[in-house]
């Protein structure tokens, strides 16, 4: 079965061809394929020189957003293939070693593994994945001092939890994960009405909905630079906002919500938007 590589990029060439020079040799990929999500002319120019007979390019006359990308990217390998190993990345992504995509895919055979995803190194810290919470406990998190006090017991498994070569847990990052084409078209693809945020859990939570594991390997580790090609839109507080339409469409559509709770985000929200209206943040 074709091993196939879908890069999603928008305006971030240099972390984009770094990706790629890292890994077109490697012999356990088969097809590089980036998606590019309307990039300015000049990043697109860029992009479109990087050349190898692995390598295939969408250009998007708009930006769709993350999941979006990854469908179009997707359905055109599917459409192409039929039945591949799908290996979806960030364009800020690092490979160590052709060793550890090999790991990966093998982890992604085992019977009822539905999503396979590396132990990302963030920013000087591991993202293992985190556990699946409400909308209350999301509104609490949402502020920094209540974060700070509750998150280790209400987010995160205990790291005595990934002792061993792979855990299964229920949330993860989309920044590079795996899925098979065929439990991929099971769930139907990714969500496209987030735009950006959230789709970890969303995609997560459809692979669980169908009986179906999520599993990190706790073996390899893969570095993520952490949000550049967000960073690059330069979008201010439109972050935050997009951020906190993509939460509440998460609970609104895939958990149980209350009406207080979803009161309580959508004030949040407000606040949030208004004080960095106000004050510049992002």
């Amino acid at each position: 079965m074709k091993n196939c590589l879908v890069i999603i990029n928008c305006n971030d060439y240099k972390s984009t061809k770094h990706l790629v020079d890292n890994v077109v040799d490697y012999d356990i990929i088969d097809k590089i394929l980036i998606v590019d999500n309307n990039s300015r002319e000049e990043e697109k120019n860029l992009i479109k020189s990087i050349k190898n007979k692995k390598i295939e390019k969408i250009f998007n006359d708009e930006n769709l957003g993350y999941s979006a990308a990854i469908n179009i990217g997707t359905k055109y390998l599917i459409d192409k293939y039929d039945k591949c190993n799908l290996i979806i990345s960030n364009s800020d992504i690092v490979i160590m070693d052709e060793k550890d995509l090999s790991t990966l895919i093998d982890l992604l055979s085992f019977e009822k593994v539905g999503l396979v995803v590396p132990s990302l190194l963030e920013r000087g810290q591991l993202n293992r994945g985190w556990k699946d919470y409400g909308a209350k406990t999301d509104f609490l998190l949402g502020i920094p001092i209540v974060r700070d006090f509750i998150a280790d017991n209400v987010i995160y498994y205990n790291k005595d939890y990934y002792q061993s070569e792979y855990s299964f847990v229920d949330t993860v990052s989309t920044a590079f994960f795996l899925i098979t084409s065929e439990n991929l078209k099971k769930i139907g693809y990714m969500d496209e009405n987030v735009f950006l945020y959230y789709e970890g859990s969303i995609l997560s939570k459809k692979i669980r909905d169908n009986d179906l594991m999520v599993v990190i390997s706790n073996k390899v580790k893969i570095k993520h630079l952490y949000s550049r090609s967000v960073d690059n839109m330069k979008l201010g507080y439109k972050k935050y906002q997009m951020f906190k339409d993509s939460q509440i469409y998460y609970h609104s559509t895939y958990k149980t919500i209350s009406k207080f709770a979803l009161f309580l985000l959508k004030a949040q929200g407000k606040v949030g938007i208004f004080n960095r209206k106000l004050f510049g943040k992002k």
